[in-house]
């Protein structure tokens, strides 16, 4: 079962120096906002938001985010979350920082109920969840379209006000008024929150509208559902470089996994399995012997979340295959098998296990943004490596906030490791936070090329008390991992979460020492923009260009010693110029601006 932890420190200075805050926008979520495509709807009417996306047929959107990121503990897995965002994910009114109003819309299509009694409403809603948490003054808001004698307006008919975190509630409407009884009928919810920013969440999960018949239509939702994502197969890491893992892949991946399943009033008995990809072609299965193994879920009320914990879940050691030489992904399916009468929808969940040029605690998604309020703070990440390799660049990810960090240089740092700690700094360059278009990670080349060992530590030294806002996936756990240092003295950080930084490396080593081939030879003018033009000893030469990854971006032999190259396709960056002739070779670090 899934804990929530709540912290109480000893200190105010605690508090003071390490600070979580909300998020003011978040372009990254994938919000919805379409076209009304009026459908007229009979019932029943359902939606669990299992598939992650807002369906057309069902609903007419206004800025509602379907996500699993958010709640906590959900029916099943994927909720709709109402916030203080737009369909951008960008604040309704960035200026309105004291005052409420209404913010996201979640309309039904028409539903013709002129032939029904007696219908009910269900649906489950929870406050806060992983974001922040709603205000008194705040609320989420149901309303019904009402026809009385032809004149529509709509009525509200159930609402609550902001508290903390707090389990998912269900939530029973009957519906037997004439006034909504009629062949247009439509329901809404909408919710009052801080219209400046990522504020005051809530979030709702299985919307059933149907025909009432008795007690039992209402008293459960007979439904046994995943409630998270797949988990990652790796003991460590998220994702991490396919060399590496190949290295040590005894130690790296997990021996068991660990899956959350809700019984929410229906079967016991569940069978389970799970299937490997790798291009669509089935290369592992669990359980080894048979197609499923079966499982005894109890009911949520009973036992909370089951998790496979005895026996557990067995990975095989040898599931991913030896022959790839760079980066690959699988694709992991989980299958839940339950009763004929439980939803399917939410039985089959899948996942990635992806393998490229860098290691990564967090899962890509961010929930809040951390930062240290004290000058000359550093953060530090551990990392470890399988064996020696090249660090070419520094993955991070500052979510935009209200007051902008841009202008504020801090030092991108590299430690080596004093047993188990940042040890001596190996490498500083000066950097200022970058926020991209999309709001993604922003790459950080490294103005100079070393190898590396073992353990190391990436991270900042900030020279304000500014906080830098480093986004936070408070859906995966690196804390061990995670060090501060406000005083002189490390410690982990006190936040439940992982900060989205990520190490980029590549075998494909380019080294910048190499024998003296003439003290003649030069790279004019660097850094560069429109062109480089290298003065060599040999008449023929050959150029390659490569960049920080290792990939070749030129090759080409010239038969004169005085070289122009045009450079107008780089962006900026830092690259790699090679020249080889018969006196041997030379590497030459050059900078595109």
């Amino acid at each position: 079962m899934r804990y929530i932890l709540f912290l109480f420190f000893l200190s105010s200075s605690l508090i003071a120096q390490e600070v979580l805050s909300p998020l003011k926008s978040n372009p990254r979520e994938k919000k919805s906002d379409f076209l009304k495509n009026k459908v007229s709807l009979s019932l029943p009417f359902f939606d669990d938001f299992s598939s992650l996306n807002i369906s057309s047929n069902l609903w007419i959107g206004n800025s509602t985010l379907i996500n699993n990121n958010y709640p906590i503990n959900p029916p099943t897995i994927g909720v709709v979350t109402f916030d203080g965002l737009d369909s951008m994910g960008y604040a309704y009114d960035i200026n309105m920082s004291n005052n409420s109003g209404y913010a996201d819309e979640l309309l039904s299509q028409e539903i013709d109920m002129t032939n029904i009694d007696t219908a009910y409403l269900l649906f489950f809603h929870q406050p806060q969840g992983y974001g922040d948490n709603p205000q008194v003054q705040d609320s989420l808001i149901l309303e019904f379209l009402s026809d009385s004698l032809g004149f529509k307006s709509w009525k509200k008919v159930w609402s609550v006000s902001g508290s903390s975190l707090q389990e998912f509630k269900k939530n029973v409407l009957m519906v037997f008024e004439q006034e909504f009884l009629h062949s247009t009928f439509q329901f809404r919810f909408r919710n009052i929150a801080t219209l400046s920013g990522n504020f005051d969440h809530w979030h709702i999960d299985y919307v059933k509208f149907d025909t009432y018949s008795s007690s039992i239509d209402t008293s459960s939702i007979n439904d046994v559902a995943f409630v998270y994502e797949g988990p990652s197969f790796l003991k460590r890491y998220r994702e991490m470089p396919w060399k590496h893992f190949q290295d040590n892949s005894v130690n790296e991946i997990n021996d068991t996994l660990n899956l959350f399943i809700r019984n929410n009033q229906a079967s016991i008995n569940v069978d389970y399995q799970y299937n490997v990809y790798q291009d669509n072609i089935i290369i592992d299965h669990y359980p080894s012997l048979g197609i499923s193994r079966n499982i005894t879920v109890l009911d949520y009320d009973s036992i909370g979340n089951f998790s496979f914990e005895n026996p557990p879940v067995s990975i095989n050691p040898n599931v991913f295959p030896s022959n790839f030489s760079d980066s690959t992904e699988f694709l992991i399916q989980h299958i839940i098998g339950t009763g004929s009468s439980d939803l399917k929808t939410n039985d089959t969940i899948y996942n990635l296990q992806k393998f490229h040029s860098h290691f990564a605690y967090d899962d890509g998604s961010v929930e809040s943004a951390y930062g240290i309020n004290v000058s000359g703070a550093m953060a530090a990440y551990q990392f470890e490596l399988n064996r020696p390799d090249t660090l070419r660049a520094i993955q991070m990810y500052f979510p935009q906030m209200l007051d902008s960090v841009n202008n504020i240089e801090f030092l991108l740092t590299i430690w080596e490791d004093n047993n188990g700690s940042p040890g001596n700094i190996i490498h500083q360059q000066i950097e200022k936070p970058k926020h991209t278009s999309t709001n993604n990670f922003h790459f950080y080349y490294l103005d100079s090329l070393f190898q590396l060992t073992g353990i190391f530590y990436v991270g900042w030294q900030q020279n304000t008390a500014d906080l830098l806002n480093i986004g936070l996936d408070k859906n995966s756990y690196a804390n061990n991992y995670m060090f501060y240092n406000v005083g002189g003295l490390w410690n982990n950080s006190q936040y439940s979460g992982a900060w989205m930084i990520r190490p980029i490396v590549s075998e494909n080593t380019v080294f910048l020492s190499s024998n003296d081939i003439s003290s003649s030879f030069k790279v004019f003018p660097n850094p560069a923009s429109s062109y480089v033009k290298i003065q060599a000893n040999d008449f023929s030469n050959r150029i390659i260009l490569y960049d920080l990854n290792g990939n070749i971006l030129l090759n080409k032999i010239y038969n004169q010693n005085q070289i122009e190259i045009s450079v107008d396709f780089l962006s900026s960056g830092i690259y790699v110029l090679k020249v080889i002739n018969d006196s041997g070779f030379i590497y030459r670090k050059i900078i595109i601006r």
